[in-house]
């Protein structure tokens, strides 16, 4: 299934992406889940799937408005350099760092698809990261890395969007990473048995038309079943909570010079099996 989010007529719902329409499973249920977090809490996928298959669409994908996929996520946590595309990790020894680089973004540092993403006034060095985002399906803490694939929901597209010019503003890259409006996630969730496995996907970022970053799952240096049993060592990780999962080589700050995002650009974020997430880039 491709489950969406979005408001339609001044009313906020989810439904199923069936074709070029939606079937709108928030309707159909009366109600009985105020959104798609809240089904997935309740463990309403297998409540969803019955209806996404057997229902025609209630009104075509060119009605709505896009939201994020999980409108809000309790936890959005982010894996930084887990590709070895990364020249800092190329040059290390051959096992790579000893952890996982975990950092949290704020829900409102991203837009849904087809949203504006926003150039802050702050600074010129917009950059652009493709990723695989992971949905968090169930409750879970101390997860074994071979049961951590039965905990996700889901996955979609995701650009972790970073002002570069704050990165040396401190010893943390929150306020880097947390600018209001400046990545995107979405379009929608795809289900994980429409993923059987996640480390053969391939991620391909293109800005305003030029691919700028091609790179496949499989070359994550801490897979997503070591991730997700990682974070819940920490933490307990709930329903609807997302994992960025690092992205490949190729974002603006490796170029040379550096080609940053500006006010005009479309970014595009295309994952194999998933979609394709779009972005307008608009100034502050």
């Amino acid at each position: 299934m491709r489950l969406v989010s979005f408001s339609r007529r001044g009313k906020e719902g989810f439904g199923a992406v069936v074709g070029e329409g939606v079937v709108d499973l928030h309707t159909r249920l009366g109600g009985r889940y105020a959104d798609l977090k809240a089904a997935l809490t309740a463990g309403g996928l297998g409540e969803l799937r019955p209806l996404a298959e057997r229902q025609q669409p209630d009104f075509p994908l060119s009605e709505i408005e896009y939201r994020l996929p999980v409108t809000a996520p309790d936890k959005i946590l982010c894996v930084g350099r887990n590709y070895r595309a990364y020249h800092e990790v190329q040059e290390m020894d051959q096992d790579g760092p000893k952890w996982p680089s975990i950092f949290a973004r704020f829900a409102n540092s991203f837009v849904a698809h087809k949203a504006p993403i926003i150039k802050p006034t702050e600074g010129e060095q917009l950059d652009y990261e493709g990723e695989l985002a992971v949905i968090i399906g169930k409750r879970g803490r101390h997860i074994e890395p071979a049961d951590a694939l039965s905990y996700v929901a889901g996955y979609s597209c995701l650009n972790e969007g970073s002002l570069r010019d704050w990165s040396g503003r401190g010893t943390q890259n929150c306020p880097a990473k947390n600018f209001y409006h400046s990545g995107s996630f979405g379009p929608w969730l795809v289900t994980a048995e429409e993923v059987p496995d996640p480390a053969r996907l391939n991620i391909t970022t293109r800005l305003s038309g030029e691919v700028r970053q091609n790179g496949g799952t499989d070359l994550m240096i801490f897979d997503i079943p070591y991730v997700i049993s990682h974070i819940s060592k920490f933490t307990w990780l709930e329903a609807g909570d997302v994992i960025a999962t690092g992205s490949p080589g190729g974002s603006a700050i490796e170029m040379d010079p550096p080609r940053w995002m500006t006010e005009g650009d479309r970014l595009e974020v295309e994952i194999s099996s998933i979609g394709t997430l779009a972005n307008p880039v608009v100034a502050e």
